[in-house]
Order: structure tokens, then sequence, then C-alpha cells
């Protein structure tokens, strides 16, 4: 099995990176952690080279001594990251997305639209939401 993480370092995230954690144990299952960059212009080396590292040294200090398969993606794309996501999950067969949700308002989600709500209407999978 591979479950998905949905990771941007927030509070959020990382209850849902946890959650995900419990779950792979139980499942025996593969951790797949996706962060998203939507490229609107080009991107230098240096910076994609340096989200990666510090993407991957946070998960290995999180995860490290878990005993849990686990593989660090950073996605780089000029769709929007819930796109990004739901491609992702979708070609790698992903089985479960675990999701950070924070609340928003009303305003907020017609204005800026809502992640979560994206990858729960689109995605080719479960989708677990945590708070």
């Amino acid at each position: 099995m591979k479950f998905m993480v949905c990771y941007d370092g927030s509070k959020e995230a990382k209850k849902a990176l946890e959650l995900a954690c419990e779950h792979a144990k139980v499942w025996g299952a593969t951790l797949e952690v996706a962060n998203s960059i939507m490229r609107e212009q080009s991107l230098k080396r240096s910076f994609i080279e340096k989200k990666e590292h510090s993407l991957e040294n946070e998960i290995k200090e999180i995860l490290g001594g878990s005993g849990i398969s686990y593989n660090v993606e950073l996605l780089i794309d000029t769709l929007r990251s819930e796109e990004q996501m739901v491609r992702f999950a979708e070609k790698e067969g992903i089985d479960q997305i675990f999701v950070g949700i924070e609340k928003t308002s009303k305003v907020g989600k017609l204005v800026f639209g809502s992640t979560a709500q994206y990858m729960i209407l689109k995605s080719p999978c479960p989708v677990v939401t945590v708070k």
C-alpha cells in the first residue's frame, strides 16, 4: 500500500504526517511525503535544491527512527498545488491521502479556494483530513 501525505511544514501537516505514520505501521504501507511549488516564473536551481534539502531533512528528523519506508517528493509545475497533488496520486497509484486542514472563513474559501476541498472531490482515492 502507498499513502501520500501533503506536507507543507504547518502544524496541521505535521499532525497529518503523524496519523499517516500510525496507519502505515498498521497497514505496512510506504509513505509518499509530497510538497509542491507552483512555478509561475523560472526558479533558480539553488532555490529548488535548498527547498528539497530542507524538506528531506525535516521529514528524516520526524520519520528517521520510525522504521517506516518513505519517499520525499518536491513537485514543481505550473499547476496549482492541489492539482499537482491529485495528479501525483493518480500517477503513483496512491491508496490514501492525508492532508492537514485549517479553519478558513467562507469568504477566504471563495477568494482563495480550498486545497483540501479540491483534493477530496478530485482525488482518485480516499482523503483523510486532519485538523
